[in-house]
């Protein structure tokens, strides 16, 4: 397959990304505005401003769409894929392939058991939470997500000064 075909491919199964995210936001403000209307207090309509950012979604998309034409050439390039549904698809879950592909460690850091500082400190970091998530709710099922309204209702701390 040809560099340009990849380039497209990956771009467009990275901006595919984005969309999703898109509908995954809108299914989200969807489900919460159905559960607003079912509570007996006065609470505020959850706003659609308030699930999708109109200055950093479409930069996220962008930046998917660029990782994802990067990582169609890595792949197709190194034969490691083929065909163009292969080649969106790695468009599509492209920062997570490169997140993945940038801790692999080298042969022979494996073999004389060199880690190197930073690898460690990152591992430290992305294990800890981060301090506003929320932790998982052991009454929803595994199929169940929480919604924003959802959790809002369960933290005593709102957000303050976003429109």
């Amino acid at each position: 397959m040809e560099v340009s075909t990849l380039i497209l491919l990956g771009a467009a199964g990275g901006l595919l990304r984005g969309l999703l995210d898109v509908y995954t936001q809108f299914m989200n403000w969807q489900a919460d505005r159905r559960t607003h209307r079912q509570l007996p207090q006065e609470t505020e309509v959850p706003r659609f401003q308030e699930y999708y950012d109109p200055l950093a979604d479409p930069i996220a998309a962008v930046v998917h769409s660029a990782l994802g034409a990067g990582a169609a050439v890595l792949f197709g390039t190194t034969g490691q894929i083929s065909g163009a549904y292969a080649a969106l698809v790695v468009g599509m879950s492209a920062p997570m392939l490169l997140t993945q592909l940038g801790r692999v460690q080298s042969v022979s850091d494996v073999v004389t058991g060199n880690t190197q500082a930073s690898n460690v400190a990152q591992i430290e970091v992305i294990s800890q939470p981060a301090p506003s998530a929320l932790q998982p709710d052991p009454t929803l099922t595994r199929s169940q997500f929480p919604t924003r309204v959802a959790a809002d209702s369960r933290q005593s701390v709102r957000e303050e000064g976003t429109s």
